[in-house]
């Protein structure tokens, strides 16, 4: 008879990767093969942030742990190090000590993140990690600390923030040394970077689909958009408009492939006109490009409201593929945020200020999206206005029963979600990328859940990434049991997929796919239903 104790571990592994990692350390109480199971999932993210670090001297780091039990950082693939104990303002020398032993015990260190000004320590462990991909650090070095940057080769993805001038002199031999493998280039707050230093970088980079260039003076958008002559394979672009900048080059080089769009644009608009030039510029663009644009972000230094002919012109060249919009600092009007969610038939993210004192005419706007599952009021937070009042819960709850699809907002400083659907008539709709539970507008009750957000650990313009588990590619059929689904979301790059993922504590779903991913295909499924073959090609209710 199989019981929870003797399953194979790979199955253990599986079933603990869906679950929240404050659940873990209980799981791992369970029994001796719960905690074997449970090992690789635990230890696999090291993470410091604040909290930790004013806890310094009541509980143990992750990183003493590791070095307390070294076989465990076999399972460490990610360090992420958002803050530090201090002893009279500088780094705590015996956390430092317990950092940089266990990041030489980590042999499969995949991405490492210290978002404090503390590389130097660290740049001789990291040298010998050949299993490094992503790293992300302030590059704030002298001449010598950033000549040992060229021995770290093979990454991935590379991010540096607040560069030196002698990280930025050392740029084009390192890129050179990361050209095979190099395909995301992120530079923030550096203010020597200049556009010859870029050419040189971006001529050794063939493979370079992803570039962010933020908040360097030097490289504005008329710079940034004479360099994509130089990466013609671009997903994802963004950079900063100034107000004293050249004018943009009459020629753009084509991005056919772009999927994702921000712009930081410094400079406020004119009285009589509503939207940046810019903005109208590039989006005509990438209109004559035909890319399939899923995300765009837009951001002010100063509040104003979109006109409603660049809506127009938004909605019209790529109402068909958007899925995540963010206006930062910038609110639509009645007219232009109806259009938006009845014309963009895949959006899924919204991020804007809600009109909290016109929230009726808002959800009735809502009502109108068709996807939409996570809405996020941006709010007054970097205008010189007072804050407005925060949006009640009583609010939330109307926003959440106006329209069927959503599952979290995001505002104030909360998340809120949907933790209990006792009563509710829900449909489940399932397509190639989104699993997602349909609530009926005034229809049954539900409970709210909030949580108090923490510190942001992305930076604003780089779009979000759901994965789910690749396994073996066999039948083109969906196959689904279940009697209760907890929403989740998938996405994956390979066209030929079977994904299969825990639903809840005793029910699983498997997608199987092959052939195209094509968008729109969906199946809507209702709870108690039986096993059902259905083809991915057609849709039905």
């Amino acid at each position: 008879m199989v019981s929870a104790d003797n399953l194979n571990l790979d199955c253990l592994e599986l079933i603990f990767a869906f679950l929240p990692r404050n659940d873990l350390v209980s799981i791992s109480l369970v029994s001796r093969s719960f905690l074997a199971g449970v090992i690789p999932r635990l230890y696999r993210t090291l993470s410091y942030g604040p909290k930790q670090a004013k806890r310094y001297h009541t509980i143990i780091s992750p990183f003493a742990a590791v070095l307390a039990h070294p076989n465990l950082a076999t399972h460490v693939r990610h360090i992420d190090l958002r803050d530090m104990p201090t002893v009279k303002f500088m780094p705590n020398p015996q956390f430092m000590d317990d950092c940089i032993r266990t990041i030489n015990l980590c042999k499969n260190l995949g991405s490492f993140t210290c978002t404090r000004d503390v590389m130097p320590n660290f740049l001789l462990a990291l040298q010998e990690k050949v299993s490094l991909e992503q790293l992300r650090f302030i590059a704030s070095l002298t001449t010598d600390q950033a000549t040992q940057l060229i021995k770290i080769t093979g990454l991935r993805a590379l991010t540096l923030d607040s560069g030196s001038w002698t990280v930025v002199d050392i740029l084009p031999r390192w890129t050179q040394a990361l050209r095979p493998t190099l395909t995301s280039l992120t530079l923030t707050s550096i203010q020597t970077l200049s556009q010859e230093i870029m050419e040189t970088v971006l001529a050794d980079l063939p493979l370079l689909n992803s570039l962010h260039v933020l908040n360097c003076p030097k490289v504005d958008q008329s710079a940034v958009l004479h360099l994509v002559t130089y990466t013609p394979q671009l997903q994802s672009l963004a950079f900063t408009s100034y107000p004293t900048a050249r004018a943009i080059p009459i020629v753009i080089s084509p991005l056919p492939l772009l999927r994702h769009l921000a712009i930081d644009t410094q400079c406020a608009p004119t009285p009589d006109n509503t939207t940046p030039t810019l903005w109208t510029t590039i989006l005509n663009y990438t209109r004559m490009w035909s890319c399939p644009l899923k995300s765009l972000s837009l951001k002010l230094s100063e509040k104003i409201t979109l006109g409603d002919h660049f809506v127009q012109s938004l909605v019209n060249g790529h109402k068909a593929t958007l899925t995540h919009l963010a206006l930062r600092n910038c609110t639509l009007s009645r007219e232009s945020t109806m259009l938006v969610c009845r014309k963009c038939r895949e959006l899924e993210t919204l991020k804007l200020n809600v009109p909290v004192k016109e929230l009726n005419w808002f959800q009735d706007a809502l009502m109108q999206a068709k996807r939409i599952h996570t809405l996020t009021d941006i709010g007054d937070a970097h205008t010189k206005h007072p804050q407005r009042a925060p949006i009640q819960k009583n609010e939330i709850r109307s926003l959440l029963m106006a329209q069927p699809c959503l599952e979290k907002i995001v505002a104030d400083g909360r998340t809120w979600t949907v933790s209990d659907r006792r009563g509710l008539t829900v449909a489940y709709r399932l397509t190639v990328c989104t699993v997602q539970a349909v609530r009926y507008p005034g229809k049954g009750d539900f409970e709210l859940k909030v949580q108090k957000n923490g510190p942001t650990l992305r930076h604003w313009f780089i779009p979000r990434r759901v994965w789910c588990n690749v396994i073996n590619p066999q039948e083109p059929v969906l196959e689904v049991t279940m009697l209760h689904i907890v929403p989740a979301t998938l996405h994956t790059d390979v066209p030929d997929i079977t994904a299969q993922f825990v639903v809840s504590a005793r029910h699983r779903c498997t997608l199987h796919h092959k052939g195209s991913r094509r968008s729109g295909s969906s199946v809507h499924l209702y709870p108690h239903a039986d096993i059902g073959r259905l083809g991915l090609g057609s849709s039905m209710v």
